[in-house]
């Protein structure tokens, strides 16, 4: 090294070494502590303005929901019947599902948070009505609102039952059922109480046959039924797809026979539990049903308790209404659950409207999302009030359309009927020569018979 080097890194070192003066010390603490005071200063000019947040720019993973929920933390709760708290939970459940078969693959990809959709997806639920109303809402075009909402619960629908639906079935064996408490009070040996649901729909545009399929007698008016089994701690285990308005309760029940006989039989190790309920000679091997008087008969094939018939021209015995009393006391449950059901979600209990393909996908899901309320929020009685509410409702809708129906049908046939007789008047005046004229007054003579036999069976 160089000599001249050596003595500029003694004299660098020994200046680094050396103690500052007051007066260097002074200068630097003045000129630092008001570099100081005109920051604090800059500070507390700002205090008296009001701070604006972006509306365009949220500083989070799903702006649209934490938007929502910043400005009212009930909101939540009124947009999709779930707290944050709630909805935090619901999502750690499906998330991983989500974010697996979302937005994969190749194509055009969505936006959107996933998040962010599935609280809309909440939403339409519990609102349904027009498309164009929701979208509104969160500054959808309504096409494109439709298109992501359907997609995103075409992805999500059958996950939620599969985990909140389809696995009560096997976390609640009747073994379990029976360990925990939670029979029902009266018959402690059915598995579950089923029953049918009818929710109205547009009727259709097609031909006469096609509209009366959807059409029940019960509600007078068209729309479709669903069968749901429920436990007797109040979580459904199955929901039938949709059928036609015109399906009786019994033919659903049939229809749906390869879930009734798998889920009622008794289990290797059930088959030692004590079982004192009706038909146990008939049905050793299966648990026992309860259904309403409309499933009447299904006992020549399931073990199935329903309501005592009342015989023609007679009453029933005192003991005969204490157990259709018992029935009805147990089979609350499904119209409790019921009841929860149409209260909580819109697209359950308002007219539907939309596509009947995506019928079964979107009702399924609130079958799902109940079952995680009432785990939450068990069921109640109000909760049955609320379903015979819902039903009143129907029926009230039902008899205000037969008088429309009627003065149309009534309409209908007036015109038919003058139509016909003008038929009938221009074949017997159109003029005939020659030798036809013979044959063709025998012929008119046999039709005319004919049309007036048929208007008149028609008509009467």
């Amino acid at each position: 090294m160089a000599p001249s080097q050596r003595s500029t890194r003694r004299s660098s070192a020994r200046a680094a070494n050396r103690s500052l003066s007051p007066q260097d010390i002074a200068h630097g603490v003045s000129v630092l502590t008001q570099l100081d005071t005109h920051r604090q200063a800059a500070g507390a000019s700002a205090a008296s303005l009001c701070l604006v947040e972006p509306e365009d720019k949220v500083d989070s993973p799903c702006p649209i929901y934490h938007s929502f929920r910043t400005s009212d933390p009930e909101n939540p709760n009124r947009l999709i019947n779930f707290s944050h708290h709630e909805f935090e939970r619901l999502w750690s459940q499906v998330r991983m599902h989500i974010s697996e078969n979302w937005n994969v693959g190749r194509g055009r990809k969505c936006e959107q948070t996933p998040k962010n959709v599935f609280f809309m997806v909440l939403t339409v639920l519990k609102h349904c009505g027009k498309w164009d109303v929701v979208a509104s809402i969160f500054r959808f075009k309504t096409g494109a609102f439709q298109k992501m909402i359907l997609s995103f619960a075409g992805v999500i629908a059958p996950f939620l039952y599969d985990r909140f639906v389809a696995s009560v079935a096997n976390k609640f064996t009747m073994e379990q059922l029976v360990l925990g408490g939670n029979t029902f009070d009266h018959h402690p040996y059915p598995r579950y109480a089923t029953d049918v649901t009818f929710q109205q729909s547009n009727m259709p545009s097609g031909k006469m046959k096609e509209r009366a399929s959807y059409y029940s007698a019960k509600h007078h008016l068209h729309g479709h039924k669903v069968e749901v089994s429920v436990l007797p701690n109040g979580l459904a285990l199955n929901c039938t797809k949709h059928y036609l308005g015109i399906k009786a309760d019994i033919e659903i029940f049939r229809h749906n026979h390869a879930f009734h006989l798998q889920h009622l039989l008794k289990s290797s190790s059930e088959r030692n539990m004590t079982d004192e309920g009706p038909m146990k000679d008939k049905y050793p091997d299966s648990w026992c049903v309860l259904a309403d008087k409309g499933y009447q008969g299904l006992a020549d094939d399931f073990r199935v308790i329903t309501p005592i018939k009342k015989r023609p021209l007679q009453q029933l015995t005192l003991d005969e209404g204490r157990t259709n009393d018992r029935i009805a006391h147990d089979r609350v449950i499904v119209e409790n659950y019921f009841g929860r059901l149409t209260t909580l979600w819109a697209m359950c209990s308002d007219k539907y409207r939309w596509d009947k393909n995506n019928y079964d996908m979107l009702f399924r899901s609130c079958v799902a999302l109940t079952n995680f309320h009432v785990r939450i929020l068990p069921l109640r009685d109000e909760d049955g009030e609320n379903y015979s509410n819902y039903l009143k409702r129907l029926q009230l809708l039902g008899n205000g359309m037969r008088p429309k129906r009627l003065e149309v049908q009534r309409h209908h046939r007036e015109k038919r009927r003058m139509r016909l007789r003008g038929m009938l008047t221009d074949h017997i005046e159109r003029p005939l020569s020659g030798s036809h004229r013979i044959r063709a007054m025998a012929k008119s003579d046999s039709e005319s018979e004919d049309l007036l036999n048929h208007e008149s069976y028609v008509f009467s």
